[in-house]
């Protein structure tokens, strides 16, 4: 393992070894006679600073001439590059600053200043096209209510129809903005995570009730695991975020008569939660981007045209950014060897299914300071 000595401890240790030998040979030649003790202490003193200023003076002169290169790269000359002759700092920062001329000579640094550029750019748009749309989605949104609820005049059973679909694909617009603006973000990181103390089955439950009335129309078996836990240090709007995209995306993708079980358990150090379920699963080479922005399978497309493909990236952003992780399993093989098991018949490929899981530490989330809370809900 090498040792690496800072300029500034090299010119000490310089000097104190001066001085030490002066001293030592001083006390052997000397030492019955204080004046001349003292003359060579004088001679030490004198010496020493004389030794510093001239170690002084050279580093000096190099750090000048490092300060002159600058100054002409920033009048934009790229042509000139320095010599490295040893390892300490100077060296180190002249070979990064040689290291830095060319890459702005070969454009690599004007490429990735551009890259950054250009994200941010489509950060803002997304960002001020987010919140100009909110406005009027809004607006639409309270004129649908106004109509529905008979305040504007009673409506026919057509109008009333062609009324639902208006404020569905309403409510998918907003949805997506949302989205849209949490992703911007999440990309730019200013989006924050405040712990509290949190009831993580109340969390699980609360999302649960949005999708009763689908669960029953489809008349799917729920199965529920939980563990008895304290209150949690969590952030209470991420956490019911987390549990509503992971559970929307079971009873969405879960044919009718399927089965859906959402598992919520303490480990020796994290929080376990796991929801599984016997819908269409997940083909293999489609796993990989299930976490990816704007990724729909194709076999999802299918059974639901409409989708942002933003649910599952925003919760690995959360998890993640909590200290967690997130995985994804398809088939989901304990519903599948269950029902094989309970049925005694083959299992039907068709409905592979799909388990989510997702680990948070036991000791809560991690605190994550930012200017902007995430909105989404599925």
């Amino acid at each position: 393992m090498k040792i690496r000595i800072k300029l500034s401890e090299k010119i000490l240790l310089i000097t104190a070894g001066l001085a030490t030998v002066f001293v030592i040979t001083a006390l052997l030649f000397f030492r019955d006679s204080p004046l001349e003790i003292m003359a060579m202490g004088a001679i030490i003193y004198i010496v020493s600073i004389f030794i510093t200023y001239v170690i002084s003076n050279k580093y000096s002169r190099r750090l000048h001439r490092l300060t002159f290169r600058v100054e002409k790269m920033a009048a934009g000359d790229l042509t000139e590059k320095l010599e490295v002759s040893g390892r300490d700092e100077i060296d180190q920062l002249t070979h990064a600053l040689n290291e830095l001329v060319t890459r702005l000579k070969t454009g690599v640094a004007q490429h990735v200043s551009a890259h950054k550029e250009l994200a941010q750019a489509k950060s803002d748009f997304v960002t001020i096209a987010s919140h100009q749309l909110r406005t009027p989605l809004s607006i639409i949104k309270w004129y649908i209510d106004y109509m529905a609820s008979g305040d504007a005049g009673k409506l026919s059973p057509e109008q009333e129809r062609y009324l639902k679909e208006v404020y569905k694909s309403n409510e998918r617009l907003i949805e997506l903005v949302n989205a849209l603006l949490d992703v911007s973000r999440i990309d730019v990181g200013t989006f924050s995570i405040e712990p509290e103390p949190t009831d993580i089955i109340e969390r699980a439950e609360s999302a649960l009730q949005r999708f009763m009335g689908e669960i029953k129309a489809k008349q799917i078996i729920l199965e529920k695991e939980y563990d008895k836990f304290p209150l949690l240090k969590l952030d209470p709007r991420l956490t019911k975020i987390v549990f509503q995209n992971i559970i929307s995306n079971a009873v969405k993708y879960t044919p009718e008569g399927g089965r859906i079980r959402l598992v919520v358990k303490k480990t020796e150090r994290d929080i376990y939660i796991k929801c599984s379920d016997s819908g269409i699963g997940i083909q293999r080479e489609d796993q990989p981007k299930m976490f990816t922005k704007l990724f729909r399978s194709d076999p999802a497309k299918k059974i639901e045209s409409v989708g942002t493909g933003l649910g599952l990236y925003i919760v690995k952003a959360v998890i993640e950014k909590s200290g967690g992780k997130i995985w994804i399993q398809s088939p989901s093989l304990e519903l599948l060897i269950d029902k094989e098991v309970k049925d005694k018949k083959p299992i039907d490929q068709k409905f592979p299914g799909t388990t989510i899981h997702i680990t948070i530490p036991l000791k809560g989330m991690r605190e994550k300071p930012g200017t902007k809370k995430l909105t989404s809900m599925p």
